[in-house]
């Protein structure tokens, strides 16, 4: 069964491990932070249930942890608790009026903090019961990305049973063709939702010992690619050295689809898209992946998360936003390195450090 996950954030090293074993001690599964920059870093891969946050600490304070968590579509229903010691009188509807959705003052007694903390998740599972917890994006945008390829798939096959004698070998080829791009592309939705939610809840294995030979599976990853993006063959400049990484062969094919199908849809058809991978030292092997295409904005980076599209009617983009997202949780929990660089009307670049196989892996 598991354990409801709380995210313990607060400068303060005894106060801190003392919380956590309290907690532990009523049963919740506990990860804790020193300060907001840190538990955003582990909020990348990791999904909690309910956070409880310092208000005044040093890197980043509790009020602008907040402020950047109400941005991130996946993050923003997670009920936050406000954890002080300051003694303002108005400081209760100070907290609510930036977002919170408690706050408790220290010191304090555990019976108090554990009861705010069941009230707080028996609200937010209601809210998960009567609000389908699947996907967080815009609801109109989901339900383009499965009516459109649906009609892509119903329409061709009423024109072929209507019309299957009319029509000549060339004709049904191309419905055919239509009918499987269609396919493909609803069964990559689904297939994307559901990883998201298999990582939230923390069901996908990563096991140690996978290996992957990664210049083969960019290999095979380019080959599915092409079959969506047609005639663009030339478009991809690649050298990639031969290497064992840690990590499932699905999971490094995954990343390097996502993103790459990524960088040759936010740039035009006349720029390439560069991919190089070498070893960077005895543990990690270093991937980049550059493309130069419309880019991100400072603040559009801050942004990304899961479901996050930014000015889609504008960039005429497919797809529901997860895939960037997705790779960068995969990479995070195969104990590797992500970083993004993006400048608009520049491009992206994106570099990943992988763990090499040092032994004989799997």
């Amino acid at each position: 069964m598991n354990r409801t996950k709380i995210l313990l954030v607060d400068d303060e090293l005894n106060l801190r491990e003392t919380i956590s074993e309290l907690l532990i001690y009523q049963n919740y599964n506990v990860k804790s932070a020193c300060n907001g920059q840190e538990a955003l870093n582990l909020l990348e891969y990791w999904t909690p249930d309910l956070i409880i946050c310092d208000i005044m600490m040093p890197v980043m304070d509790g009020s602008t942890l907040l402020e950047i968590i109400k941005d991130i579509n996946s993050l923003n229903s997670i009920p936050f608790i406000f954890l002080t010691a300051k003694k303002e009188s108005n400081l209760m509807r100070k907290c609510l009026l930036e977002g919170a959705d408690d706050y408790i003052a220290k010191p304090f007694k555990i019976k108090e903090l554990v009861s705010i903390i069941e009230s707080k998740l028996e609200r937010f599972e209601k809210i998960k019961n009567s609000h389908s917890n699947l996907y967080l994006g815009k609801k109109k945008v989901f339900l383009h990305e499965i009516n459109t390829p649906l009609n892509g798939i119903l329409g061709p096959i009423e024109l072929l049973i209507e019309n299957q004698e009319k029509l000549e070998k060339k004709e049904i080829s191309a419905f055919y063709e239509s009918i499987k791009l269609s396919g493909e592309r609803l069964n990559r939705t689904m297939q994307n939702i559901i990883l998201y939610q298999n990582l939230k809840n923390n069901s996908v294995e990563f096991n140690d010992n996978s290996s992957s030979e990664i210049l083969n599976s960019f290999l095979k990853t380019k080959e599915k690619i092409f079959k969506i993006h047609e005639d663009q063959e030339k478009r991809i400049s690649f050298e990639i050295d031969k290497a064992a990484i840690k990590i499932s062969e699905e999971h490094l094919q995954y990343i390097f689809f996502e993103l790459i199908d990524n960088a040759l849809k936010f740039s035009s058809n006349s720029k390439i898209i560069i991919v190089s991978g070498e070893r960077f030292n005895n543990k990690y092997y270093e991937l980049v992946i550059r493309d130069f295409g419309i880019g991100f904005s400072e603040q559009e980076l801050n942004k990304i998360g899961a479901a996050q599209q930014f000015n889609r009617e504008e960039r005429e983009q497919q797809g529901l936003g997860l895939g960037l997202f997705l790779g960068k949780i995969i990479i995070k929990k195969s104990n590797g390195v992500f970083t993004i660089v993006s400048k608009e009307n520049e491009g992206t670049t994106i570099k990943i450090l992988l763990p090499l196989c040092t032994k004989k892996c799997d």
